[in-house]
């Protein structure tokens, strides 16, 4: 589409959404405006962003479009994990999330055999509790318990990762080895410790069908990846997914190893400071969605943030190509103004071969401890290097240095590897 097709795609979602839905009418009324005082991408800018609180305060009544219930066709729910504070009820029609999961997922060439024409293939998801979208995720229910309506089959572990028992373990793994699946969709965090788990009790992670994953939830740690690959070997294709349980896939990693953001079916912005920034410059991500006849949301800030590179990228995808710099509450606030975000933070890190596991934490008076779970490759003088540049980057912040045997998950069942108490307090 053209740069005039798209915004124009734009200006009907806003009318839609204005006629059709109880808040978003409200919330242009609140601004003294209306659909057709946005005749410009300028103009669109007058708009305040809507974001989570305002789909949490009037689901699902004020933002569910005239005409659709809960229970219309074709309307699948979902309950976001609760990163960001409470969690989110949401509903998606199952076109839109299939039509967004094609565009991202056609970056990649790898993912090309997956989708054989007649064809539907076998899921199987591991990720933290609360991403379930089961009420039963636990170790004690079956495998038809855990079985989504699409046939994707949900395994078990427990809210708290690194507590997860041993038979809890085994049974995932065995339960993979019985599903035979042609998709794992992971936290990546997750499988790198079911990996670590799997190499300990000499058991492999296999499939007679030719496996994929789609790694989401969480930052795709290189820590965490330099796992997975190590122990499924280089013939696995594996992508990491852009996305939010609301919104579906956002965009995906290409098969030269680019993330590229899904500006075919959303009407993207990076905002910072309210403008729009430039390429090399970090922003917000501002959603639009187009042609969403369920809840359609229009500037939807998601408190993710992305540096839009502005360059082409040599798998030939036309969508824009972005750096991965993670959510505003778990940004590092120094006390020279600058921020270091949590992409930042594991490049500084790297695939570091001696580590397990690792989170940075900085504490309300700006204090940061990074704490790792030290692997079999553990070595000093990497562990020495590894801490004069976190020493480097993090300053004048204080920085201590630990090796733990025990990493604690958030309360949503997710592991940050950046967690800021502070940035945490101003997003509130």
């Amino acid at each position: 589409m053209t740069d005039s097709t798209v915004f124009e795609a734009v200006r009907n979602e806003i009318a839609y959404a204005f006629e059709n839905t109880v808040f978003f009418r409200k919330h242009m009324e609140d601004s003294g405006l209306r659909p057709e005082d946005i005749k410009s991408p300028e103009d669109f800018l007058r708009l305040p962003p809507t974001s989570k609180p305002h789909y949490r305060r009037n689901f699902p009544a004020g933002v569910l479009a005239k005409g659709h219930t809960l229970n219309s066709p074709h309307v699948t729910r979902f309950q976001s994990s609760g990163t960001s504070g409470d969690r989110l009820n949401s509903a998606i029609l199952a076109y839109d999330l299939a039509r967004r999961q094609a565009t991202a997922l056609g970056v990649n060439h790898r993912f090309d055999d997956l989708w054989r024409p007649g064809s539907r293939p076998r899921v199987c998801r591991f990720a933290p509790p609360n991403c379930s979208d089961v009420e039963c995720a636990t170790g004690f229910s079956t495998m038809e318990d855990r079985t989504l309506p699409d046939g994707t089959l949900v395994l078990t572990v427990a809210h708290d990762l690194l507590a997860t028992p041993e038979w809890q373990v085994v049974k995932a793994l065995d339960e993979i080895e019985l599903y035979q699946p042609d998709l794992l969709v992971v936290d990546p965090t997750h499988f790198a410790f079911l990996t670590r788990w799997a190499r300990r009790l000499g058991r492999t992670i296999t499939s007679p069908r030719t496996l994929h994953m789609v790694c989401g939830y969480t930052l795709m740690t290189r820590v965490a990846r330099r796992q997975i690959e190590d122990f499924m070997g280089p013939d696995l294709p594996i992508g990491d997914m852009i996305g939010m349980s609301e919104l579906g896939y956002l965009g995906f990693e290409c098969h030269h190893g680019s993330r590229h953001i899904n500006n075919q079916d959303f009407y993207v912005e990076f905002i910072r400071d309210g403008r729009p920034v430039e390429a090399g410059e970090m922003g917000e991500l501002y959603v639009t969605t187009m042609d969403d006849e369920l809840v359609p949301r229009i500037r939807y800030a998601t408190g993710d943030y992305f540096t839009p590179l502005g360059s082409t990228c040599g798998c030939a995808s036309d969508l824009p190509v972005v750096r991965v710099e993670g959510r505003d509450a778990h940004m590092i606030r120094l006390a020279d103004g600058r921020v270091v975000t949590p992409g930042a933070v594991d490049a500084v890190v790297g695939d570091a071969p001696g580590i397990d596991l690792y989170k940075l934490e900085q504490d309300r008076t700006g204090a940061c401890a990074f704490r790792y779970v030290a692997g079999s490759e553990a070595r000093a003088e990497d562990a020495a290097a590894l801490g004069l540049r976190l020493t480097r980057a993090l300053a004048p912040n204080p920085l201590r240095i630990e090796a733990v045997d025990y990493l604690a998950g958030e309360r949503s069942g997710k592991f940050q590897p950046c967690v800021s108490h502070r940035s945490a307090d101003g997003a509130r």
